[in-house]
């Protein structure tokens, strides 16, 4: 069952945002899982919330200890994580 993770970060600043963001789109296609889609939306001037749907729970939950890698690695630019999870509804 498709299963999915939505990750909301607060960013310190518009230019800590900025740094973030270049930093994941030159590190994500090397180490997050394959997703069945991955959307990431400017929520603020300094937030973002990424969803992404994957095949599982297991890819899912294997996504989430990757992306903490890279969350590690840059913590210095984020103010505050909210992250939810669960299986996707389908309407048919």
């Amino acid at each position: 069952m498709a299963y999915s993770r939505i990750v909301n970060v607060e960013y310190k600043s518009e230019k800590d945002m900025e740094l973030f963001l270049s930093k994941w789109k030159d590190w994500m296609p090397k180490h997050m899982p394959v997703a069945n889609s991955r959307t990431m939306v400017k929520t603020g001037p300094s937030s973002s919330l990424l969803m992404a749907v994957y095949a599982s729970s297991q890819v899912a939950q294997n996504a989430r200890e990757v992306v903490e890698v890279f969350f590690d690695e840059n913590r210095e630019h984020m103010l505050d994580v909210i992250a939810f999870h669960g299986e996707v509804i389908e309407f048919d």
